[in-house]
């Protein structure tokens, strides 16, 4: 795959895995703005990423991603099970689970390999309050971004003091397919909307993120700039993008996914054998 995270690299993700798998497993998450496309659902990125993630350590995987627009082509597996607009769903067989515990239940006990499970206490306060600030800002529940960038720097001295390439060690777990999405979402849409940069000078947070820039299976399984941001003007509570920005950011306009870090952005970790 080459790290476009659209729906033709998840057809190229289910063709490989069906190669070579045995066991399937159908993830339905919300579609772009096209029917087709990732949608910028960060809960459906959580769980591509981490099913991608498992993917690595299981050949016997058959991963099948289907994106769908309830609103127009809810799949009748769906419909007759009462999915309807609560996205992502898993199918495994015949049973269908949309409850997001349950799934990370069925994941780990289809595919026990790696350990997706968290104890760490620091590295759960680090990332605990980012994703509400990041809301209360581009909603305007918050004027300025003072507490944002209060939750960026204790996350940054967090990732600071660790040495690990993630939150809390060499691959990802839950709580970094968790906060990545939502920290893609928090650079994307806080500059499109309100022309706010996380600062360079946040290594940590830049190093982390350049960790998952250089992560297969966040890559692959990352929604375009343009469907992020989409998905965020479309609440009301969200300022409208200038004509300029509006034009940018048109899904109308080839999908742009944002993967650069500032100069002098530490290097990750390297993953150990």
């Amino acid at each position: 795959m080459n790290g476009i995270g659209d729906q033709q690299a998840a057809a190229t993700a289910t063709a490989a895995g069906a190669d070579r798998g045995s066991i399937e497993v159908e993830l339905f998450v919300r579609a772009g703005k096209d029917g087709e496309t990732l949608g910028g659902c960060p809960v459906c990125h959580r769980f591509f990423m981490l099913l991608l993630t498992k993917a690595e350590y299981h050949p016997e995987m058959s991963l099948v991603v289907t994106t769908v627009n309830p609103a127009r082509n809810l799949p009748d597996i769906l419909r007759e099970q009462g999915a309807t607009t609560r996205l992502p769903v898993l199918r495994y067989g015949d049973e269908i689970v949309s409850d997001p515990d349950e799934m990370l239940g069925l994941i780990d006990r289809l595919f026990h390999y790696p350990p997706m499970n968290y104890d760490s206490a620091p590295a759960a306060r680090a990332c605990r309050d980012v994703f509400s600030k990041f809301s209360f800002y581009v909603k305007a529940v918050s004027h300025t971004s003072d507490t944002l960038l209060a939750e960026l720097v204790r996350l940054d001295q967090y990732l600071q003091e660790t040495g690990a390439r993630y939150l809390s060690r060499d691959l990802p777990d839950h709580l970094d397919c968790l906060t990545l999405p939502k920290l893609q979402i928090i650079r994307v849409v806080a500059k499109a909307l309100k022309d706010f940069d996380i600062p360079a000078e946040l290594r940590g947070v830049w190093r982390y993120l350049a960790a998952a820039y250089d992560t297969p299976a966040f890559r692959n399984s990352c929604p375009s700039d343009q469907e992020i941001v989409d998905l965020w003007q479309s609440k009301p509570e969200c300022p409208n993008l200038s004509r300029q920005a509006a034009a940018y950011y048109s899904t109308a306009t080839p999908a742009r996914h944002s993967f650069d870090v500032p100069p002098g952005t530490p290097t990750p970790p390297a993953l150990k054998a």
